[in-house]
């Protein structure tokens, strides 16, 4: 199962520029790579929106993710809207309390979809997480959610942006028996973080890549991200793929 993963877009309104950077183009040139690695589905990591969801936004998103020939999934980040998600891409069904978080199998291999948009879980959330945990805990499970589960040493977004649960998000994976698989964004870098049975996938962005050592803001480049992810019965391998901006901002 070789699953394509593109996270924040932040995508501006049509025609804008995001920081000088034609984040459109590059989410189309981002489409383009992905349509050659032809993957088995296509998930895409939240922070759609620039700033907050915007309807028009998620509408042009959903026209050019379903012209490629597989299926998509998406999870909603802190700028986006999870009940505008849920209404654009059909998923109202999964929309509980305002959180858009739901469960499906990946060619039998049980995958969870989280909605970590406030930079934590509400209860109801947890609950379910805690329930579907425990009756998977015989296998192996990924998981895509917006934000790292625990912090990642990048130093600014671990200070300023970090998920507020991730004591709690730890001591539930430690507890069991399977490897866990937990493939994510926000941070704007690539990285591969490993605790006892997690296995956490940073994933770079299409819009800009950090620099990971800086206790300020600070881009490291513009490339574009995106990452692969194959899931096999023997574990999880991934690989991550940068293409260079049409543009460089100015």
């Amino acid at each position: 199962m070789r699953i394509a993963f593109l996270t924040d877009l932040h995508l501006g309104a049509e025609g804008d520029l995001v920081q000088n950077v034609d984040v459109r183009q590059n989410f189309l040139r981002s489409l383009d790579y992905v349509a050659e690695l032809k993957p088995n589905c296509l998930v895409l990591g939240g922070d759609i929106c620039d700033t907050r969801g915007n309807q028009v936004t998620y509408e042009w998103v959903r026209t050019q993710i379903d012209k490629l020939p597989f299926p998509n999934y998406i999870i909603s980040g802190n700028h986006d809207d999870p009940v505008l998600l849920a209404s654009v891409f059909n998923k109202r069904h999964d929309l509980h309390t305002g959180e858009l978080y739901y469960a499906l199998p990946l060619e039998g291999r049980p995958a969870l979809f989280l909605d970590s948009s406030k930079g934590f879980f509400s209860d109801n959330q947890w609950d379910w997480l805690r329930e579907y945990m425990l009756a998977l805990r015989d296998n192996n499970v990924v998981i895509f959610m917006h934000h790292p589960p625990l912090p990642a040493d990048v130093a600014f977004m671990d200070r300023k942006y970090a998920f507020q649960q991730s004591d709690e998000f730890l001591e539930l994976v430690r507890e069991l028996p399977c490897h866990v698989t937990v493939v994510c964004g926000h941070y704007h870098v690539e990285k591969v973080v490993q605790r006892g049975n997690l296995l956490v996938l940073l994933t770079p962005s299409t819009f800009y890549q950090m620099k990971q050592d800086a206790s300020e803001f600070a881009v490291d480049s513009y490339r574009i991200g995106i990452r692969e992810v194959n899931l096999t019965t023997h574990g999880t391998t991934s690989a991550v793929f940068y293409i260079d901006p049409l543009q460089q901002p100015s």
